[in-house]
């Protein structure tokens, strides 16, 4: 019932900068409309099938969290399912999806959001609306079911806190979000979650559970006049107090030195991957920088084009251009940009210690930073630009192909990280980005800024050489595994 999304969390009352368009080009904005209580509905009408897809979301998720309740969120959408005040059983919850037809159905935690939906027959879209008024209006927590599902909750932390890639994802945003890595963890310790209390979750329910901090996004074979009326019908008596302030201390930058070392016994033999990291934009502080980062990744995201071919030529054994990536998720808190390939890593005496190949990539990077910035229009080709942004714009337009993967993913998503204007701007505003942007944004974040490097190998081929120790300690790198990678082991 858990599914990661990706971001971070501001106050839902913070608006866009007026540069922002309201509209894209050639995009059909899907009806919107706000009810007096400040819930937000938007209908995406697509009749290709009869069915409809209902979607509750809130903003909220590991941004919303303290280090006194990080996991609580994730152990309320497990509650959610437990009942309510009309369907007071799990069995009687289940039995009225069964009813309504429905065919698929979910719930999500992630870092900026928490949503839940169902898909069911278009002719019970009332029903289905209906449904989810009563889980999220009149939820019911009792104490049995609590000790329950925190069983459960802990079971499933477990499994993420031994999950290698959660392990290297924790290492390196702990020690990068220093003010509030919390703020980065859906999970949070064990000890929240096994002492958490139902006092704590109708507090969490009155502040972040409450219609000016939440989106009913409907979806498929609608009509809009009689969704909005259906919304109203149900919604409309919802009552709650303003919107939450969530993530309103922003992130601070990284920290210089953060170097790290993850000896995985469970990674690929014969390979090892390097990561960097770097402070980005947050998308309602630093709106313009955003776009211009969509753009410039797409710019550098192709496998045969100048950045990944000079990375190949002149990088210490880099394996395949196709495992290069350089990435920024969009984030309304802690944005940051990032990079990874693989090295062939076979023998250390002939190809060189990985840590020291890992730092001349870093470098190397820094360079080939250093000469877009220059003068990007040279490096890329005058025309690529215009390139990059008719491909960006087209995978955006892609998401909305299917009504129920566009409300419960691309919606919510946007809605929960920055708003619906900025989604609905977004292809006007992606037009706008200008080599200059693009030179401007690599001078104030990447060129020159400080990194965060994470290289992770298999143990077993970490171990085999025998200069890694003092390489470790002479290029400042610091070990990491499953005992220290989380924010609560690194006090």
């Amino acid at each position: 019932m858990r599914k990661s999304l990706i971001a971070a969390m501001l106050a839902a009352a913070l608006v866009l900068p007026a540069w922002s368009a309201p509209k894209a080009v050639g995009r059909a904005v899907p009806p919107h409309r706000t009810l007096a209580n400040g819930l937000e509905v938007i209908v995406v009408e697509n009749h290709a099938v009869p069915l409809a897809t209902v979607c509750v979301a809130f903003r909220g998720g590991a941004s919303a969290q303290s280090p006194a309740n990080a996991g609580l969120f994730h152990l309320y959408e497990h509650m959610l399912f437990d009942g309510n005040e009309k369907y007071p059983t799990q069995a009687s919850f289940m039995a009225a999806l069964n009813r309504l037809g429905v065919a698929n159905w979910n719930g999500g935690t992630g870092s900026e959001s928490i949503n839940y939906y169902i898909s069911l027959p278009s002719e019970k879209l009332a029903e289905g609306v209906e449904f989810w008024s009563w889980a999220v209006k009149k939820p019911v927590f009792d104490a049995a079911k609590l000790e329950r599902e925190k069983e459960v909750v802990i079971n499933e932390i477990r499994g993420y806190h031994t999950d290698p890639d959660q392990i290297a994802e924790n290492a390196l945003e702990s020690r990068i979000f220093t003010k509030a890595p919390w703020r980065k963890n859906v999970d949070g310790p064990e000890e929240n979650v096994k002492g958490a209390t139902i006092a704590q979750l109708e507090a969490m329910r009155a502040a972040y559970y409450i219609p000016r901090n939440t989106a009913l996004l409907i979806g498929g074979d609608v009509d809009p006049a009689k969704a909005f009326a259906i919304a109203e019908k149900f919604f409309g008596d919802w009552r709650g107090g303003d919107a939450p302030a969530i993530g309103a201390e922003p992130q601070g930058p990284l920290p210089e030195g953060v170097a790290l070392a993850y000896p995985d016994e469970d990674y690929y033999k014969g390979v090892a991957q390097a990561q960097f990291r770097w402070r980005g934009p947050d998308v309602l502080r630093q709106t313009k920088d955003t776009y211009t980062s969509d753009v410039f990744l797409f710019l550098l995201s192709s496998p045969v084009g100048r950045f990944k071919a000079d990375l190949m030529k002149a990088g210490p054994g880099l394996y395949d251009p196709e495992y290069i990536s350089f990435n920024y998720p969009t984030a309304r808190d802690g944005g940051n940009y990032q990079f990874a390939a693989l090295l062939a890593a076979k023998d250390a005496a002939k190809d060189g210690n990985i840590l020291d190949r890992a730092e001349a990539l870093r470098r190397l990077l820094k360079e080939e930073f250093a000469l877009i910035a220059k003068d990007p229009a040279a490096y890329f080709g005058a025309d690529e630009l215009d390139k990059a942004k008719a491909k960006l714009i087209d995978q955006n337009l892609l998401s909305e192909e299917v009504a129920r993967s566009f409300v419960t993913g691309s919606l919510t998503f946007w809605w929960s990280v920055a708003t619906t204007d900025y989604f609905f701007g977004y292809e006007d505003n992606c037009h706008k980005v200008s080599w200059a942007d693009i030179s401007d944004l690599i001078g104030r974040y990447l060129a020159d800024a400080p990194s965060a490097s994470l290289v992770r190998m298999k143990a077993e081929d970490y171990g085999a050489d025998p200069a890694a120790a003092d390489r470790e300690k002479a290029l400042g790198y610091a070990e990491v595994g499953a005992d220290n990678a989380f924010w609560w082991q690194t006090k």
